[in-house]
């Protein structure tokens, strides 16, 4: 009997030591695989908790690899949730995304200004008036 294994359960092992993946419909277990595998395990880590059936394609693996696929078997993916799935890489992708350009340059640049205002204003202003006294 097949056991069937869904999106969110998928998404969940998504960490060099926890790696399932999607390919055919079907979930793998490639944890171990990831020092073994020749692109390295960035790469895998790169589709790790989701469907990696068009990477896996545009790669063109050998039958070997198919053959070590079947060795890493787990299950096959709930029937009907390929589209959760693919929500779910697509949530993960937005929360891993860096923060906008302005942002980072808000943070950078605001300091930046208050400190060149205070040095050459603030504190010229403070020392003229202690100058006086």
């Amino acid at each position: 009997m097949v056991k069937y294994i869904t999106p969110e359960e998928i998404a969940a092992h998504n960490s060099e030591k926890d790696l399932w993946m999607v390919i055919n419909g079907k979930v793998y277990d490639i944890s171990t695989f990831g020092d073994e595998h020749p692109g390295g395990v960035e790469i895998l880590l790169d589709y790790a908790g989701q469907d990696g059936t068009k990477a896996y394609k545009d790669v063109g693996h050998s039958t070997a690899a198919d053959e070590l696929l079947e060795e890493l078997y787990v299950g096959d993916l709930k029937p009907g949730t390929e589209l959760e799935l693919a929500s779910l890489k697509k949530d993960r992708a937005v929360k891993n995304s860096p923060p906008p350009i302005g942002l980072i340059v808000a943070i950078v640049l605001v300091p930046m200004v208050a400190l060149f205002v205070y040095k050459n204003f603030i504190s010229k202003k403070t020392s003229t008036s202690f100058d006086e006294v």
